[in-house]
C-alpha cells in the first residue's frame, strides 16, 4: 500500500539525487525496473500503481511502455533509480486522469490557492509544472480570468479495464514519452541535443578543474602594472638567446608572493585551511585535444628561464 507523499524511490544522475513521491493513494502493483537498474531511458515505465481495492495480482505490463532494451543508447544521460525502501519502485502510474509533471513548489501553491494545472501552460524542461507556472494561475485567479475553485476532474477511466488499453489509448502527453532523436545532417529538433564523447583526457581535466574550483577558496583582485623593466629584462634575455614570456615573469611573480604571504598559500580539506609547504603553480594551455593544466612544482625556487 502506497499513501499520497510516501518516497517512492530514488533517481539517481551525476549531478544530483531526487526522491520520487506518490501523488496519490494506491497500490504498487508491480516492479518492473529493479534497484541498481542503470541508463534507463526517459518515460521508461519503471512501475505500475493501481487504486485501492483493484486488483493488483494479475496486473499486465503494457508493452509499449515498458523498459528499454539493454543494447539501446540513450539520446539524454539517463537517471538511474535506487529505491531508498525495499519495495516500492515507480516513475509514472497508468490508472486515472493523465496529469502535469508538478515540481513540488508547484503542487504546494495549486493545493493552497485550489488550482489545477490543466488551467496553465507548463514552461518548464520536459512539460514540467514549476512554481512560475503556478504563480502565474495565482496572478490570473486574482484578475477574475480563471474559475475560482478547482476544476472537476475527469472521471477514471473505467478503473476495472485492463491496464494495457488505458496505455494504447494513445493520451496526448504535455512531453514526448521517448526524448525525439536529432538525426546527423539535418536541424536538430526542438528539445534535443547532440552529445560528444569525451575522450579520458578530457574527463580528468574537467574532474581537476572542478576540484581546483570547490576545495581552494577563490578570491579576485585587480592590479594596474607597468611592464616596462620586465619587458627590457626580457629583451637583454632574448639577445642572449634566452626564450622567455611575459607569461613567465607572471609565474614567477605570484610565486614569490605566494612565499612572501604563507597564509595566502592554504587549501580547504572539509576540516580547514591546510598551508601548504610548496608553492606549485598550475599554468592553463590550450591543445587540440582540449585545456590542459601543467603543474610547475616549487615555483618559488626556480628561475624566469626554468
Amino acid at each position: 500500500a502506497v499513501s499520497a507523499g510516501d518516497a517512492l524511490c530514488e533517481i539517481e544522475t551525476d549531478k544530483a539525487v531526487v526522491t520520487l513521491d506518490s501523488s496519490e493513494d494506491g497500490i504498487l502493483a508491480k516492479i518492473v525496473v529493479e534497484e541498481g537498474s542503470k541508463n534507463i531511458r526517459l518515460g521508461s515505465l519503471i512501475g505500475l500503481l493501481v487504486e485501492e481495492g483493484g486488483d493488483w495480482k494479475h496486473v499486465e505490463i503494457p508493452k509499449d511502455v515498458g523498459p528499454p532494451p539493454a543494447t539501446s543508447k540513450p539520446s539524454v544521460p539517463q537517471p538511474s533509480p535506487e529505491p531508498q525502501i525495499s519495495a516500492p519502485v515507480k516513475k509514472e502510474h497508468t490508472p486515472g486522469k493523465l496529469q502535469f509533471r508538478l515540481s513540488p513548489a508547484a503542487r504546494n501553491i495549486l493545493e493552497k490557492h485550489a488550482l489545477d494545472a490543466s488551467q496553465g501552460t507548463a514552461t518548464g524542461p520536459r512539460g514540467i509544472f514549476t512554481k512560475e507556472d503556478a504563480l502565474k494561475l495565482v496572478q490570473l485567479k486574482q484578475m477574475g480570468k480563471i474559475t475560482e475553485s478547482r476544476p472537476t476532474p475527469a472521471p477514471p477511466i473505467a478503473p476495472t479495464a485492463p491496464v494495457p488499453s488505458q496505455a494504447t489509448a494513445g493520451p496526448s502527453y504535455p512531453r514526448p514519452m521517448i526524448p525525439p532523436v536529432s538525426t546527423p545532417g539535418q536541424p536538430n529538433a526542438a528539445g534535443t541535443f547532440t552529445e560528444i564523447p569525451a575522450s579520458n583526457i578530457r574527463r580528468v581535466i574537467a574532474k581537476r578543474l572542478t576540484e581546483s574550483k570547490s576545495t581552494v577558496p577563490h578570491a579576485y583582485a585587480t592590479a594596474d602594472c607597468d611592464l616596462g623593466a620586465v619587458l627590457k629584462v626580457r629583451q637583454n634575455l632574448v639577445k642572449d638567446d634566452i626564450k622567455v614570456s611575459v607569461n613567465d615573469f607572471i609565474i614567477k611573480a605570484a610565486a614569490v608572493t605566494l612565499k612572501q604571504m604563507p597564509s595566502v598559500n592554504v587549501s580547504w580539506d572539509g576540516e580547514g585551511p591546510k598551508q601548504l609547504p610548496f608553492i606549485d603553480i598550475s599554468v592553463a594551455v590550450a591543445t587540440d585535444k582540449g585545456l590542459i593544466t601543467p603543474i610547475i612544482k616549487d615555483a618559488a625556487a626556480k628561475g624566469i628561464q626554468e
